[in-house]
């Protein structure tokens, strides 16, 4: 069975890649350690833009999440 390299990771071919053992989880879990942090790129709801397109917040965003600079713990596929 031909697998694409570039598609082995796909979220909707994870959980058939490991369960048919072509990857294992920790294979995976190396994978989306290894991914960019896209935090920045996320929309608070009370964030504005200005007119040269920077981002301006106003501080509350940061004190109510009380998450700045953390990370998230990858989850595990759903197996069947």
């Amino acid at each position: 069975m031909h697998v694409d390299e570039n598609k082995k990771f796909d979220r909707r071919n994870i959980e058939k890649n490991i369960k048919n053992g072509l990857i294992t989880f920790k294979d995976y879990e190396t994978f989306l350690a290894g991914l960019p942090d896209a935090n920045e790129k996320m929309y608070a709801p009370g964030e504005t833009f200005s007119e040269t397109g920077e981002k301006e917040t106003t501080g509350k965003e940061e004190a109510l999440s009380g998450r700045k600079g953390s990370k998230k713990k990858a989850n595990k596929p759903r197996l069947k």
